[in-house]
């Protein structure tokens, strides 16, 4: 190979590397007036051992949901990002016999819902309020955003790492009772396409905030991400959750502790249309 050829190639070679260890921001900075449609998949299988019975098989119950929806860009600030997420449409299905009434009531309350969402650019949703402008519950502005807090406050390096905590939803889909925070450690695996897609994975522990309400939380979380740093919003997301809860009634009761176990597996992709 000529002398010239082979000072090409390890010229380029050095520039791939040099782009993909230079420090570069992952953000929301999505476009006024972008439209993106998302589609939310997620399992959950809830075990339950009863009291005094540890050997007998738990009793599984698994509920899975699917909800397309549309997210409109509304305004983009140096902070922060407005946008109106609306439900197009909600799918839930049950093993539990028990459930079809709430599961139709369910998808009725979820199909139209409308809400208007600041958020920051690490994901953080910083107010949330329905179409009427009242405020709503911080689990559901969640659920909803379908963005979680991940982005480092600072630019990061392939093979970075970053930290956060963020607090488990009470009564909301891992089905915990307790009062729990989740420690996560997040990575930035590569950079492809010039570093206009970042891919990022996960791995953190669900932590007990305390244990005075009875129930004893503790679990395991795990996923990956890829954000379009382009569009300047995350595309598609895996998370696997695994929930390990204990329920000691009073003493005085004289019942034994239930132990449940919940796994939640999540899927959320970003379309340029349904």
């Amino acid at each position: 190979m000529p002398v010239v050829s082979l000072f090409a190639l390890f010229a380029v070679a050095a520039i791939a590397s040099a782009q993909n260890t230079s420090p570069v921001m992952l953000r929301l900075h999505p476009r006024v007036g972008d439209t993106l449609h998302t589609l939310l998949e997620q399992q959950t299988e809830v075990s339950a051992t009863m009291p005094g019975n540890s050997a007998a098989p738990s009793r599984v119950v698994t509920t899975s949901v699917a909800i397309y929806s549309r997210t409109i860009v509304r305004s983009v600030h140096q902070t922060s990002t407005t946008v109106l997420t609306i439900v197009d449409s909600a799918m839930l299905t049950s093993t539990d016999a028990h459930a079809p009434t709430m599961i139709a009531d369910a998808q009725r309350s979820l199909r139209g819902q409308q809400l208007v969402l600041q958020l920051g650019m690490d994901g953080t949703v910083e107010s949330a309020r329905d179409a009427q402008g009242v405020l709503v519950p911080r689990d559901v502005a969640d659920a909803m955003a379908a963005m979680p807090a991940v982005f480092p406050k600072k630019a990061v390096a392939v093979g970075d790492q970053w930290m956060r905590e963020m607090p488990l939803p009470s009564g909301g889909p891992m089905g915990a009772r307790g009062s729990g925070h989740v420690r996560v450690t997040f990575h930035l695996d590569s950079l492809q396409k010039g570093g206009a897609i970042a891919y990022v994975s996960m791995r953190g522990d669900i932590l007990a905030d305390s244990t005075g309400q009875g129930v004893e939380l503790s679990g395991s979380i795990t996923g990956a991400m890829q954000l379009d740093r382009a569009r300047g919003w995350m595309t598609d997301s895996r998370f696997l959750v695994l929930l390990r809860s204990v329920v000691k009634p009073p003493v005085a009761t004289g019942f034994a502790p239930m132990r449940f176990m919940t796994r939640v597996t999540q899927r959320l992709r970003t379309m340029d249309k349904r």
